[in-house]
């Protein structure tokens, strides 16, 4: 076999074309340049970063560009990550470029930019003579002359207006303006901070004497060495804290060669790397006993064994993953825990920090651009070996992966649907853990049917928690008939509670218990109606009804961000009548104030949770018992452990139900399960009350018992004669432009080339998607 030599080297980029672009290897770099390095490459008018996936030792083309650096010292990527990104861009239709970008932490790549600036000093003259002509040209010189280089795009934003670049081509072609290119530079770096020290060679007898004669004349130069010699080594911020105005003495000492300045780097560490304290002790059942020794058969074989742990709430399935992490790190190896929310994330974090302290790493998009990037390079590095975190983290760097666990396996989060690479992290762990050799556990109170599937075929190995840890009975679920509750008086004009709730309500906060209510919906107001002709507020640039959110009266698109004040009166007809319908977290928010004004009550929805390290304050706030009431959105809803949590109320049990998609049921039976499972995890115990208009729907009833067997069995039968996963499968195929007629036509001319090419599939469509305009893109799609 000949060895190829890497005369060239072939690289990708970050774009939606999957194709790899060809680049000579310099001899300089022939010996450091291997697979998986990112590289610094002219592309087009522009320098980017490329990433390397393979050489050729030659090359037909006549004239190839060379790579003109390394930006790293070592490969961004293993060959196991290129061999896991090059699966994935297959498997899910998307360019190889775009998948490696997802894999490494935002904003490490460098790009040139052109950026356009005078040639000459600013002139009013030149202005106006400019202004003579076409005022546009005298702005936009003016512009550029007095404030500095700008980008076209800044420009645009700045002056706002049309046709800026036929304007400024025309003033770099009389001679007025220069385009230049300049590299960017990077979103984020490794940080340091400036560190002080003892200058070497001092004798420590002799200092403490110099510090005594400090003392009259210059004490605060005394203050400041006494301070290094009892540290020995402190940052220049600490210091400044501990001796304020310690500038000018510090550099006193600098000068006279008694202290030195250096640097150290600085992690950046998020809030949720506190170990939760200390190591308890907790004795396994027999079936978490029994799972784990399974599990660790196939661990000791490194044999890419699945299990499927379907345990109920409460039942210690996080235990289980926490003694399978230390069985693999026994084994030298790692592992990766991936939750669905990342509000889940500083709950199971600090627990497994309470374990394997400095050993485990943390990765969510909810961290900071600097977190990112330093939490990725230490597990590159090595100094983490158990990597915890949301749906990305299942690219960490990772070297001798033994283990991938998945809590709630089953959650919909785990989908990324944007922006590109859309792909499943439950698909991409189970084809990482088989590349690795290590065992994948999927983790569940409510497996996905696809998953229950593939165990009772055989496929996944079933490991099972039937009970909770010190045998906590499952709390009582009640389901309460809103239509019976109206007809009966029982329930208020326009209230959102019916009486069963308000009562057990108002028992669990005269006892001194906490509460967790559910409602999926965040806002006051889902939508707000005219009475008077009909008319409902929409946004300008989705189809879709405008949220009402009370605190600061306007109206939002909770898909695009649009916003704008909630009007007093009809825009149409002028009418005063306008109703506020659906509900909301907030309304559910404001009802509670007027039922129990005492309660303590902290909301966590996208709305309170947008500031960094919200989702951990409130959690925290609530486990230390400052609120009686958590009211909240589905994330809430799931993993949550509260001791002092007896009563968990479901708002409005229909609201996922009537979704026009074949998982609605199973999402709702998922949602309203785990949401039960927040209940009665002490003595204390716990109950249950789900509000619905339809309380003779099978799935509710069998929600009602936590009775997923059967739940199962009836969804299973279902899909089996429609042919639905995991009986079949479906692919959609999204189209989305900004002219309604154009995607029509395209999307039916793909369709129809489809029908033409025929296959073991059946095409529906095209028809509208079931929103038509998100972000004023109109959406079609076909089904295969």
């Amino acid at each position: 076999m000949v060895r190829r030599t890497k005369n060239f080297a072939e690289v990708v980029f970050p774009i939606a074309k999957d194709q790899s672009f060809t680049y000579r290897v310099p001899d300089e770099l022939r010996d450091r340049i291997a697979e998986g390095f990112r590289v610094l490459v002219p592309f087009g008018r522009k320098k980017t970063t490329g990433f390397v996936v393979g050489f050729c030792s030659q090359c037909r083309l006549k004239t190839v560009k060379p790579v003109e650096d390394l930006l790293d010292d070592t490969p961004a990527f293993s060959p196991e990550i290129l061999q896991l990104t090059r699966w994935i861009s297959e498997y899910y239709l998307c360019s190889w470029g775009e998948v490696l970008k997802a894999a490494l932490p935002v904003g490490i790549n460098l790009e040139s930019q052109f950026l356009i600036r005078s040639r000459e000093p600013y002139s009013s003259a030149v202005v106006e003579k400019l202004r003579k002509q076409n005022p546009k040209k005298s702005r936009i010189f003016e512009e550029i002359s007095l404030r500095g280089p700008a980008t076209m795009a800044g420009l645009r934003r700045r002056l706002r207006i049309s046709n800026v670049s036929y304007y400024v081509n025309w003033l770099v072609e009389e001679g007025y303006l220069v385009v230049f290119s300049r590299m960017s530079k990077p979103r984020v770096r490794v940080k340091y901070e400036t560190v002080i020290t003892l200058e070497a060679g001092y004798d420590r007898w002799l200092l403490e004497k110099k510090a005594e004669e400090l003392e009259e004349r210059a004490p605060k130069q005394a203050e400041v060495l006494r301070i290094i010699l009892q540290e020995g080594e402190i940052s220049r911020a600490d210091l400044s804290r501990l001796v304020p105005n310690a500038g000018g003495a510090l550099k006193s000492l600098v000068d006279k060669k008694v202290l030195s300045l250096g640097k150290r780097e600085v992690m950046r560490l998020p809030p949720e790397d506190e170990p939760e304290g200390g190591v308890k002790t907790i004795i396994l059942n027999e079936e978490q006993k029994d799972s784990l020794l399974k599990i660790a058969r196939e661990i000791e074989a490194e044999h890419p064994g699945v299990f499927l742990l379907h345990g109920v709430t409460g039942s210690g399935k996080t235990q289980v993953y926490i003694e399978a992490c230390a069985e693999v790190l026994r084994r030298g190896r790692t592992a990766i825990v991936l939750v669905p929310e990342i509000s889940l994330t500083p709950q199971i974090v600090r627990r497994f920090r309470g374990y394997f302290g400095d050993l485990v790493g943390v990765q969510h998009s909810r961290l900071s651009v600097g977190e990112r990037y330093d939490a990725w390079r230490k597990i590159k590095e090595g100094n983490y070996r158990v990597v915890v975190g949301a749906r990305s983290a299942v690219f960490a760097p990772l070297k001798n992966l033994g283990l991938i666990a998945l809590d709630e396996e089953q959650d919909g989060n785990f989908k990324q649907e944007e922006p590109n690479p859309r792909y499943n992290a439950r698909e991409v762990a189970l084809k990482r853990a088989e590349l690795n050799g290590a065992v994948c556990i999927l983790g569940s109170a409510t497996p996905s049917i696809e998953s229950n599937y593939h165990a009772s075929r055989g496929h996944y190995q079933l490991l099972t928690l039937t009970e909770r840890i010190d045998q906590v009975p499952l709390p009582m679920v009640t389901l309460v008939d809103m239509i019976q509750e109206r007809k009966k008086g029982r329930l208020k004009p326009d209230s959102v509670f019916s009486q069963t709730l308000v009562d057990k309500m108002a028992a669990k906060l005269k006892q001194g218990e906490q509460i967790i209510l559910l409602q999926n919906r965040r806002g006051f107001s889902t939508f707000i109606k005219c009475r008077e002709c009909g008319h409902v507020e929409t946004c300008v640039n989705c189809d879709i009804s405008l949220t009402y959110h009370r605190r600061d009266r306007k109206l939002r698109c909770h898909y695009c961000g649009y916003e704008r004040p909630a009007p007093t009166a009809c825009p149409i007809c002028g009418g005063g009548d306008i109703r506020f319908r659906g509900t909301g977290t907030q309304r559910v928010e404001a009802e509670l104030a007027s039922l129990f004004p005492r309660a303590r009550v902290v909301r966590m929805d996208l709305d309170t949770t947008l500031g960094k390290g919200a989702h951990l304050r409130i959690l925290r706030d609530f486990s230390h018992r400052k609120f009686d009431i958590l009211l909240g959105t589905q994330m809430v809803a799931k993993g949550h452990d509260f001791p002092r949590v007896t009563l968990v109320g479901v708002i409005s049990a229909d609201t996922e139900l009537m979704f026009p998609d074949f998982r609605a049921g199973e999402r709702t039976f998922q949602l309203l399960i785990q949401a039960a499972g927040r209940s009665g995890r002490s003595p204390l115990g716990g109950e249950v009350v789900v509000q619905t208009y339809s309380p003779q729907n099978e799935i509710l009833e069998k929600a009602e018992l936590h009775y997923y067997e059967g739940f199962y069995r009836d969804e299973i039968e279902d899909r089996r004669g429609l042919g639905y996963p995991p009986l079949g499968r479906l692919i959609r195929i999204g189209f989305h432009g900004r002219k309604e007629k154009t995607v029509r036509e395209r999307a039916g001319a793909f369709a129809d080339l489809l029908r033409e090419q025929g296959g073991p599939f059946e095409v529906l469509g095209p028809a509208p998607s079931p929103l038509l305009r998100i972000k004023n893109m109109y959406r079609y799609q076909i089904i295969l």
